[in-house]
């Protein structure tokens, strides 16, 4: 096992890093750390530097911090990716256990960690950060309001609870976040329809099947039996894109949501990341947005 002054004196051996940049709101932090850059004290033989990063301005004005954890060093790229996994990982348990507010900065990659060979040249660096402001006059603001007030003599629930999920999406500053709430937000204004009665007779006559079926636990044939009653009921797939069908997107539209529906199970029945978020969810709010004002069109 090599050593620590080893692996911070042999580069060419040890070539391989990883990196976590995160954020922590204002719940978490640390009480001495007093330079932009520390060697942790930890016991594992490897190092691990803590540095402080630039975020944007908003998230520094409410008093959010940003950092960077580099973990170094091993010999293949392959491990530093695994220690840089595992990383990820304690540095979540940390702050769950602490009930900090932490977010990876990379959400959108494979990964979240970055694998960095050690002897590279990093060459010129930048870093820049952007908002758009949307403020509006008050007298504006009235007349917007007044237009949608005067068209809503009743308001759906399910309408009401798809637009709070959708314009709650605008407070996540993680895509993967944003996607579910903005993907939430397109079930929660499709109404599931119950098939005719050939699908009903049919579910209906699997029933005894379920019930004289030899499995001894009676949980699990009580869970089958539920699921196959709530085939009686399109699926929230389908009840999405009929939704859209009847509000007139086109083939395209509808192809693009249930990329960001299967997009969204991958995140969250799968585990997995998935890549390119951003993009995805900016086009997904347009659509959202078009279809609310349809629906609101409808009601007046």
């Amino acid at each position: 096992m090599p050593t620590l002054d080893e692996i911070s004196g042999k580069p060419n051996v040890y070539s391989w890093s990883a990196k976590v940049d995160f954020v922590l709101n204002s719940r978490g932090g640390f009480k001495d750390v007093d330079s932009d850059s520390v060697l942790v004290p930890w016991n594992e033989n490897l190092l691990l530097t803590l540095n402080k990063q630039r975020i944007h301005p908003v998230l520094e004005g409410a008093g959010a911090t940003g950092y960077r954890l580099i973990l170094e060093a091993t010999q293949t790229a392959c491990e530093a990716e695994e220690l840089g996994k595992r990383l990820a990982c304690a540095l979540l348990k940390v702050a769950i256990d602490r009930v900090w507010g932490v977010r990876l900065s990379w959400p959108d990659t494979p990964l979240p960690c970055r694998v960095v060979d050690r002897t590279a040249s990093s060459g010129l660096t930048g870093q820049a950060f952007g908002s758009v402001t949307g403020h509006l006059a008050l007298s504006d603001f009235a007349a917007a309001l007044q237009d949608s007030f005067s068209k809503l003599a009743k308001v759906p629930y399910r309408l009401l609870l798809s637009m709070e999920l959708c314009a709650s999406a605008e407070f996540e500053l993680d895509s993967r976040a944003k996607l579910v709430l903005l993907v939430s937000a397109v079930e929660a204004i499709a109404d599931q329809e119950e098939y005719g009665s050939e699908v009903e007779s049919l579910i209906n006559s699997m029933i005894p099947i379920i019930e004289s079926a030899a499995i001894e636990d009676a949980s699990i044939k009580a869970s089958i039996h539920g699921q196959v009653k709530n085939l009686k009921r399109e699926s929230i797939r389908r009840a999405i894109k009929r939704k859209l069908s009847e509000a007139g997107f086109t083939a395209e539209e509808l192809v693009f949501v249930e990329g960001a529906y299967s997009a969204r199970s991958k995140i969250v029945h799968e585990g997995l990341r998935v890549p390119e978020l951003t993009a995805m969810t900016v086009q997904l709010n347009e659509l959202i947005r078009r279809l609310y004002t349809q629906e609101i069109e409808f009601l007046s």
